[in-house]
């Protein structure tokens, strides 16, 4: 066998590890406020997106968001969240599916941001604690300005590390 395939146990192992690494940085090692969440998950939802399908990417992003609010409970459980989180996976998977340019990135951060993240999940937060729209979008667009700064900047010099893109690389192989 070549050291540049994998096989389907090998995929799923690594899929189960990323899922994982997902559901400890949304779950356990963000900060969560009641219409603000910090977290770093974006950085595993690249790289699997990078590895895998987009709707790989966006099943693992659901499922990894559904057992951090079942296992590791911060607010009340609401299922829009999950149509975020498997919508955003989705975004990523389509945008860093086999390469990665800045103007992917800027886009694909655009559209999680602030679509799904701000308007999206400000409407669930609206229909579950009846927060005026004018102080959810307020408060969140600040938040996300910030977010796609972040996001932006860590994506860019993530997919410029040498081994991350030959890891994909020699993953994605076949």
């Amino acid at each position: 066998m070549s050291t540049h395939t994998h096989t389907p146990v090998k995929s799923i192992t690594l899929l189960g590890v990323l899922t994982a690494m997902q559901i400890m940085l949304n779950s356990l090692l963000s900060v969560q406020f009641l219409t603000t969440k910090i977290a770093f998950t974006f950085v595993v939802i690249a790289i699997t997106a990078r590895l895998f399908s987009p709707l790989v990417t966006a099943g693992s992003t659901a499922l990894a968001y559904f057992l951090g609010m079942v296992l590791f409970p911060k607010f009340t459980f609401f299922p829009g969240f999950i149509l975020t989180a498997f919508l955003t996976g989705l975004v990523f998977g389509m945008a860093f599916q086999q390469r990665t340019s800045l103007t992917r990135i800027l886009l694909a951060n655009f559209v999680v941001l602030f679509i799904l993240n701000l308007l999206l999940n400000s409407l669930w937060l609206h229909i579950m604690y009846m927060t005026p729209w004018s102080a959810l979008l307020t408060t969140r667009f600040i938040q996300e300005i910030v977010s796609y700064l972040v996001y932006t900047t860590v994506l860019v010099l993530l997919f410029r590390v040498p081994i991350i893109n030959q890891l994909t690389t020699r993953f994605n192989a076949k």
